[in-house]
């Protein structure tokens, strides 16, 4: 079974293009740490002038993947995770029955994301306090 990753962020209107590629760096950091055919980033935000997950499910699809793994860079369960994108896969489903497609949940509040904010206040705190 070929896998396939779409990681999928929300994505910024295509002017502020820095936002965006900040995905496509996350996808290539998931190449060392996931095995899978083909890892690609998606945007929800159609303004952002990149591609969204119809269009990489697709891709995707026709290229032969028989499953593929949707991986949402959202930090919560919002409407697009709740609603938007399951009638996305849901479609999707319809199109390909021959791929099987698979949402993962979002970060949420994790305890190493935790870190992470932590780490980022105590650069603040020792700059304005060193």
């Amino acid at each position: 079974m070929a896998k396939g990753i779409i990681l999928l962020g929300h994505g910024s209107r295509a002017r502020v293009d820095e936002a965006n590629q900040l995905l496509v760096e996350m996808a290539s950091l998931l190449k060392n740490r996931i095995r899978a055919g083909e890892i690609a980033p998606a945007w929800m935000n159609s303004k952002s002038g990149r591609p969204g997950l119809r269009e990489v499910a697709a891709r995707l699809a026709e290229a032969g993947f028989t499953e593929i793994i949707v991986a949402p860079w959202f930090l919560t369960s919002g409407l697009h995770i709740q609603e938007d994108i399951p009638e996305m896969l849901e479609e999707l489903r319809q199109r390909y029955p021959r791929v099987r497609f698979a949402l993962a949940r979002p970060l949420g509040a994790d305890p190493r994301l935790a870190d992470i904010l932590a780490e980022r206040i105590q650069e603040v705190e020792d700059a304005v306090h060193p």
